[in-house]
């Protein structure tokens, strides 16, 4: 890593951890809830490469709510049968891993040519991410809840292993939800800075999401449409965006289950992906 990468990796770490721990310390003294949440997630996708990729992801994050403030962690298990394939605080990139200077070469649509994976780790463990969440304002009649969030990704996997891309990300944005009638709506949009790859500019973007759920079963259940984007990371290719539909269900006073799917709408996103998702409250 030259000297430029190492002062902006220092200058990246040391941004995120005094935002987080500055956050951290102001977590009021009441008393919150506490609650741990999963979720195993299986993906596969060709994106612009010759060979097709497949993932599976399972999630473990523990979670700290009060009625202003959320702190939250999670930490990823990642299976991957080839280290094209990326993962950073926004979601899977295909930055190429260790064949990053053939996604930098690529020329318009051309499919990226990589070489078959003959010895590669495809057991690890990915980036850590945490989240804290301010609550600004808080649902009326008249108006909706308003959240400012702060985000960081810790660069613990390496480029190598495609499990990491080896520096940190951080992301500051704010997320708005609003119960109209039977249909609860939410947005959110957050701006990250993502670190670049040794040979591949990663762009910092604008990652934006809108979803609506319907509660039905007395509120025991719910469905969920939405709707994931962001503005290009990577030169020339379409940036990723996608469509999801999921089912949550309540099947404990503190306990609940989801389903999910989605699929891809660019060359950047998975195919498709599908998870099973569950939280435990304490």
């Amino acid at each position: 890593m030259n000297a430029r990468r190492k002062s902006r990796l220092s200058t990246r770490s040391a941004a995120a951890g005094v935002i987080l721990l500055t956050l951290a310390a102001a977590l009021p003294a009441s008393a919150g809830t506490f609650s741990y949440s999963g979720s195993i997630q299986l993906s596969q996708g060709r994106y612009f490469f010759d060979l097709t990729t497949r993932g599976v992801f399972l999630f473990n994050g523990f979670t700290y709510s009060s009625e202003r403030f959320t702190l939250s962690a999670s930490f990823p298990l990642i299976y991957q049968n080839t280290p094209y394939i990326s993962y950073s605080g926004v979601g899977v990139l295909p930055s190429g891993g260790p064949e990053s200077s053939a996604v930098n070469q690529r020329q318009g649509k051309e499919t990226v040519i990589l070489p078959e994976v003959v010895d590669a780790r495809q057991y690890g463990v990915g980036d850590p991410v945490f989240h804290m969440g301010i609550r600004l304002v808080k649902e009326s009649a008249a108006a909706p809840s308003l959240e400012f969030t702060i985000q960081a990704k810790a660069p613990v996997a390496s480029l190598e292993s495609g499990f990491g891309t080896g520096e940190w990300d951080y992301g500051v944005g704010v997320a708005l939800s609003k119960r109209l009638g039977g249909v609860i709506l939410f947005a959110d949009v957050n701006y990250w800075t993502l670190g670049d790859l040794a040979e591949l500019d990663i762009k910092s973007p604008w990652v934006y999401s809108v979803s609506a759920g319907l509660p039905f079963a007395a509120g025991k259940s719910a469905l969920l449409v939405s709707y994931f984007g962001m503005t290009e990371i990577i030169e020339g290719v379409a940036p990723p965006s996608s469509m999801g539909l999921g089912l949550s269900f309540k099947v404990g006073p503190k306990t609940s289950l989801t389903l999910s799917g989605s699929f891809g709408l660019s060359e950047a996103s998975p195919d498709f992906a599908a998870s099973v998702g569950w939280s435990f409250g304490f």
